[in-house]
């Protein structure tokens, strides 16, 4: 009784509490959800497809979905995109669908560097099935339905406005970024009480691009470390790591977590290993395939880690291709 009384405290929390961002293992090949400022960072045309299973050992898995599209608007130093986000996690269908708008504008500060700068309108809508919830007086009294008054007076859907902004440095071979997500903070909870506000979710990214070889102005080799430090509130993650590109194959090598912090005694700020095999398919098309090793303690036996499959197309033509446009990232 005690370990189901637990599970449903852990449940129940989970409806009512401050929203968490998805997470993903290949952020760059999902540029518009890191930083808007990767906006229209590309020779014409790109769309992209996330999809990523979170412990699937876990009956409360985590199960997301995400889309983009921008565009390059050489004439204007502009790029303009769209994303769509569905996020699916545990047991009462607590779903979070999200819609954006992005813009990103940049301008040379050199003839290998530009600053980009980027804002993002979006809009939520969160939902939970009430119906797949168990509390512990309906386990009590064995009855189908609870007396909790605070639950009738909870809905079990809203919407809500989200504006994220961020900034890039960027050239040839390196690049800095900045962004932060929910600037407006807005209230995410199904009960609409005070103080259950998004709170504002910061990133810091960045990594070197090492040259190996290439063929005019196209990449064959490439060695690149890189990290991605977040901060939310109290809680802060740190992915650091490298990818190896020889064309047309790529591999990537992950650590998360920031092992000299401990939130409490005996938890370790340790979260996964990730390994990364992506494929360049044609000079169009590439997909990419990752594996997240869980170290934490839930343990691999009992999450069997997270998958994650994405596939980027990026297409211009080929009079556009000449013109001068600075990719430094990683494609995955």
């Amino acid at each position: 009784m005690r370990k189901k009384l637990l599970y449903i405290f852990f449940i129940f929390t989970l409806s009512i509490g401050k929203a968490q961002n998805p997470q993903f293992s290949q952020f760059y090949s999902l540029p518009l959800f890191l930083n808007p400022a990767f906006t229209g960072q590309t020779y014409e045309h790109r769309a992209a497809a996330d999809i990523r299973d979170q412990w699937p050992g876990v009956a409360t898995t985590y199960k997301t979905v995400a889309a983009s599209y921008d565009y390059n608007i050489v004439s204007a130093n502009s790029g303009i995109g769209f994303m769509a986000l569905q996020d699916n996690s545990g047991t009462p269908s607590l779903s979070t669908t999200l819609a954006v708008l992005s813009y990103a504008y940049h301008f040379k500060i050199s003839k290998s560097a530009e600053i980009r700068s980027g804002v993002q309108i979006g809009y939520g809508y969160k939902s939970i099935d009430m119906s797949k919830l168990v509390l512990n007086d309906q386990l009590y009294y064995n009855t189908s339905t609870s007396a909790d008054p605070y639950l009738s007076n909870m809905n079990n859907h809203i919407g809500y406005l989200d504006l994220n902004a961020g900034a890039l440095l960027n050239s040839a071979t390196y690049w800095l970024g900045f962004s932060a997500q929910h600037l407006n903070k807005p209230n995410t909870s199904f009960s609409q009480t005070e103080g259950n506000n998004q709170p504002i979710d910061i990133s810091v990214h960045g990594g070197y691009k090492f040259i190996l070889n290439k063929k005019a102005s196209r990449l064959t080799e490439y060695f690149s470390p890189t990290f991605n430090y977040k901060h939310e509130i109290n809680f802060d993650q740190l992915d650091i790591g490298a990818y190896y590109y020889k064309a047309p194959l790529n591999f990537g090598l992950w650590y998360r977590g920031l092992p000299l912090k401990h939130y409490a005694p005996g938890y370790l700020n340790a979260d996964a290993f990730s390994f990364l095999l992506g494929v360049d398919i044609s000079s169009d098309t590439r997909v990419g395939f990752s594996y997240d090793l869980t170290i934490s303690r839930l343990s691999v036996t009992r999450s069997l880690g997270a998958f994650e499959l994405t596939i980027v197309y990026e297409h211009a033509k080929k009079n556009k291709k000449t013109k001068k446009v600075l990719i430094s990232c990683p494609k995955f």
